[in-house]
């Protein structure tokens, strides 16, 4: 059995990014406390709690004045001033290009535009970017949600940086054809739109057998998947480090 791996496997540089940076902070102190995961992927994320990461529901839970973690997708701006009443030590990795497009909503809200943000509303990336002008700004999550708006002045667009490309073309488009002066900025992460482009390329090459299976571990893997399988293709989440796609190739090649 032929086993193809995606060129762009692994993490993205933003996860890696804020990883490196955790790590060598909590090589450097004790008790570091993460409001819900740290990225989606609990080998990693096993990792960063045997160093000492704790991991909270609330933020109540933390101690004052402990340290506290800002995740990649960035958090609400409640959660952060509740952060600050408690006195706590931030250390944040938010990813830079999340980052970047939180300046961007507060200077174009400055500018006199109201905010469209395309995304998915239960993202946490798009709850924290929505919370910086919340009475400014609406979420689109499909074309539908733009079908019935009426814009009076000017608009600004941005988008999850993590979103499906076709998906926001597809809403931009309904934005576009109901407001008069609409400001589009394409804050889609290079990276992601590689990875989900890539994934495309390597469907059509092992597309004769048509079947998708979502893993975290290479043991997970079953045999009886991949009963006359002649080609598998393997990509991952931008949360996926590299060694664990190479523990999935090698089980599959061990298969096959």
């Amino acid at each position: 059995m032929e086993v193809i791996v995606g060129k762009t496997a692994g993490f993205c540089s933003g996860v890696q990014r804020a990883i490196q940076g955790l790590r060598k902070k909590l090589g450097e102190r004790e008790g570091l406390y993460c409001l819900g995961e740290f990225i989606h992927n609990p080998e990693v994320v096993e990792s960063l709690e045997s160093l000492g990461m704790r991991i909270i529901q609330d933020i109540e839970e933390i101690p004052d004045r402990e340290g506290f973690i800002i995740r990649t997708h960035g958090l609400p701006r409640e959660t952060l001033r509740r952060a600050a009443d408690k006195e706590l030590e931030i250390f944040d990795f938010t990813c830079p290009k999340v980052k970047k497009t939180h300046h961007l909503v507060s200077e174009l809200t400055d500018e006199g535009y109201r905010i469209l943000i395309i995304g998915n509303a239960a993202h946490a990336e798009v709850r924290a970017l929505h919370s910086l002008v919340s009475g400014n700004s609406r979420i689109l999550e499909k074309p539908e949600d733009a079908a019935s708006l009426e814009f009076e002045g000017p608009v600004a667009v941005v988008v999850q940086t993590t979103f499906n490309p076709d998906t926001f073309n597809a809403v931009l488009t309904e934005v576009v054809a109901r407001s008069k002066r609409t400001l589009v900025c394409n804050t889609l992460c290079e990276e992601t739109t590689r990875r989900q482009r890539n994934t495309r390329t390597l469907f059509r090459r092992v597309q004769e057998q048509v079947a998708s299976v979502h893993v975290e571990r290479a043991e997970e893997l079953e045999r009886s998947w991949f009963e006359g399988v002649r080609r598998v293709g393997v990509v991952s989440g931008a949360s996926t480090p590299v060694e664990e796609v190479e523990k999935v190739r090698e089980r599959l090649l061990h298969i096959g």
